[in-house]
């Protein structure tokens, strides 16, 4: 393993000393830039959100929304409250409300979806706090344990400073278990619309996860 990196005992990696990051209007620009392929994120993830729960949810709260496509294609949509909680109060589409990161902490919520977040949040202990019947997440898929530390090194997606955790599917299924939500789906589709030209995935992962009930018994996977 690469230096000021430490692999836990879910197969999780995590970076061990950073420098804080600031994620300012300059720092979205970059997804600005990039408009049309966000847009058709935020409807492709709705979509794939609906097609497994068959329903409509009640409450959507997006953590780290960003452009704010996905909960905009979530309110159109119909869903009674839509909320985001990010670092910086960016512009929000209409009839969509702001919460900060105590009080979105506090209510209970139908969904919460992460996508392109979980890797940047320091403590991840948050998840013990979330009060969510239904996990959407997006994290970079992270191949280490069957590339190597060369491959590691190399990759555009560790982002040291920036990406603090790096996850495959067994890790992100056993961490998120340890938390109490059991793994509905997990799969690459994103790869479709954000592989850059030249690249072969996988490359970003995705997973929707269900709030385990309190008597069913906790499966933890322990990665090497």
């Amino acid at each position: 393993m690469l230096e000021n990196y430490r692999i836990d005992s879910f197969g999780v990696i995590h970076q061990i000393h950073h420098k804080p990051m600031l994620y300012d209007r300059e720092y979205l620009s970059y997804y600005e830039n990039l408009e049309d392929r966000t847009i058709k994120l935020g409807y492709q993830r709705l979509g794939w959100l609906l097609g497994i729960l068959g329903r409509i949810p009640k409450s959507v709260l997006e953590i780290g929304y960003g452009t704010g496509s996905f909960i905009e294609a979530a309110q159109i949509s119909g869903v009674s409250q839509c909320v985001g909680c990010d670092v910086t109060r960016y512009p929000l589409p209409d009839n969509v409300d702001f919460m900060s990161w105590d009080e979105s902490l506090a209510e209970d919520w139908d969904v919460v979806a992460m996508f392109d977040v979980l890797e940047h949040i320091p403590d991840l202990s948050f998840l013990r706090r979330l009060r969510a019947k239904v996990l959407a997440i997006a994290v970079p898929y992270c191949r280490w344990a069957e590339l190597g530390d060369d491959w590691f090194r190399d990759w555009r997606m560790r982002l040291p400073d920036e990406h603090l955790h790096h996850f495959n599917p067994d890790s992100l299924c056993a961490m998120l278990a340890s938390y109490g939500f059991e793994c509905e789906q997990i799969n690459t589709f994103e790869d479709g619309i954000r592989l850059r030209p030249g690249e072969t995935g996988p490359n970003i992962l995705c997973g929707l996860f269900q709030r385990r009930h309190s008597d069913q018994p906790v499966s933890v996977f322990h990665g090497k």
